[in-house]
C-alpha cells in the first residue's frame, strides 16, 4: 500500500495528539476497522485499531489509489468501544 500525508500536519498531529501521521501507518498492519466517516466535502474513512496498547482512530481518503492520511488520533470512547466489539470479541478486523 502506498500512503502519503503531508509532513507539517503530520508534525502538528503529533504535537496535538501524540501520534505521527507516519506512526498512523502502523494500522494497516494490525488487526483493524474501517469505517465511512462522517464528513460531507469528500469521501473519508476512519481506521480504528490498537497500537501502543491503545485504541488509535485515523481519518483518510483515497486518491488515485494512494491512502492520504488526514489526522490521527487516541480513539474516542464511543470508537474504542466499537474496536473491542468487533475486533477483539468476534474476531473482525483487517485493514483496507
Amino acid at each position: 500500500m502506498e500512503f502519503e500525508f503531508d509532513p507539517e500536519k503530520s508534525a502538528a498531529n503529533l504535537k496535538k495528539h501524540g501520534l505521527s501521521l507516519e506512526d498512523a501507518r502502523l494500522l494497516w498492519e494490525v488487526p483493524a476497522v474501517v469505517l465511512r466517516a462522517r464528513v460531507v466535502d469528500e469521501e473519508r474513512w476512519m481506521i480504528i485499531g490498537r497500537l501502543k496498547g491503545r485504541c488509535h482512530s485515523c481519518v483518510f481518503t483515497v486518491r488515485a489509489g494512494v491512502i492520504r492520511l488526514i489526522s490521527a488520533r487516541r480513539s474516542r470512547k464511543e470508537e474504542e468501544r466499537f474496536c473491542y466489539e468487533r475486533i477483539e470479541e468476534k474476531g473482525e478486523g483487517g485493514g483496507v
